[in-house]
């Protein structure tokens, strides 16, 4: 009996050794195993004729696929957030379970990717842990795929445009036709970021160019907004200078004053403010700017109000303060407004 548990003993303590023997071997394995050749070089794997390549680093294996994405991204212009800090290290090493740096200069980025994907398929490939457990991996992305994927979309932007341009001359509305134009030339500045990336990943650098001169668009949405006669009245002026800052926010946003009365828009702009408050030491003051406009039959298009809010420590700077608010939001917010109002008839 004694034979039979000693043998039964011996044979677990034997599979449990060679489990844990296994184990190590394959720690050991990964850790030990040969460089892969896109460390430092291109990988033969994926090879520039077919993708486009990058990699990253770092003490975890997380971090170093989020570092290899975000250098793959930054090739090819994507949009990206990074978090960047610097630290005093060119080799991180983990030691004990403590992390160690050398002396030398290096940016360190921990990096927070939010991409808008204009190029689908990217991904890491593969992953490895050199000796002294330092992550690496490898971002790539197909070339042809991407080349693909942009394609359709200049394709798209470019049936969105033509399609705008050949309603413009159908529009009644001047408003309509000048907001239009600026579809247009919205679809056309996306492209042209598209095109970038596609002369990226093209190996001829030539990409797809586009039929439509911007310079010329952009020629015909300035006649558009030259020819339109807008007239502008101050409907209540509670502080002064309204009417100054209507003009000024006008010709910044391309709007041209009409001096004729009739067949013109008329936009309207009133200032409401209340009597300023004594807050702990400080004098608040509120009013309500806003803006209204109609077409020369007297129909309302649109109204827009903005809450206003200013702070001093007296009330003798708070006109001034609530007036350069006034500006900041005409400057500002005036033409994306009146644009806005172009939906009604």
């Amino acid at each position: 009996m004694k034979s039979i548990y000693g043998n039964q003993y011996l044979s677990k303590w034997l599979f449990f050794s060679c489990l844990l023997l296994t184990g190590c071997m394959q720690s050991t394995s990964v850790v030990n195993a040969n460089q892969p050749d896109w460390v430092n070089g291109e990988p033969l794997s994926y090879p520039n004729s077919q993708y486009v390549v990058a990699t990253g680093s770092a003490s975890n294996m997380e971090r170093a696929k989020d570092r290899a994405l975000a250098n793959l991204s930054k090739v090819f212009e994507l949009r990206i957030r990074e978090s960047s800090t610097t630290r005093q290290d060119t080799h991180v090493a983990i030691k004990n379970g403590a992390e160690s740096v050398d002396k030398s200069q290096r940016i360190n980025q921990n990096i927070n990717i939010q991409t808008n994907k204009i190029i689908d398929g990217a991904r890491v490939a593969e992953q490895w842990q050199s000796r002294d457990l330092t992550f690496y991996a490898l971002a790539v992305l197909d070339r042809h795929q991407a080349g693909n994927n942009i394609r359709e979309e200049m394709s798209r932007l470019d049936k969105e445009t033509d399609f705008e341009l050949s309603s413009i001359e159908s529009k009644s509305n001047p408003l309509q036709k000048i907001a239009a134009y600026q579809r247009v030339l919205a679809s056309q500045d996306k492209r042209s970021a598209l095109q970038k990336t596609l002369k990226v990943i093209d190996l001829s650098g030539q990409g797809d160019k586009s039929k439509w001169n911007r310079a010329e668009l952009n020629a015909q949405l300035e006649a558009s907004l030259s020819s339109l006669n807008m007239k502008p009245e101050i409907l209540q002026d509670a502080v002064g200078g309204l009417d100054k800052l209507l003009k000024g926010a006008m010709s910044k946003s391309g709007f041209p004053e009409s001096l004729n009365d009739s067949n013109s828009y008329v936009l309207a702009s009133g200032l409401e403010i209340q009597s300023p408050v004594k807050n702990q030491n400080w004098y608040w003051l509120r009013g309500t700017l806003m803006l209204r406009l109609t077409s020369a039959e007297g129909k309302v298009l649109g109204n827009k109000t903005w809450p206003l809010k200013v702070s001093a420590s007296s009330e003798g700077p708070l006109n001034q303060r609530l007036m350069a608010s006034v500006e900041k939001v005409l400057n500002q917010e005036l033409k994306a407004t009146l644009l806005g109002f172009s939906s009604i008839d």
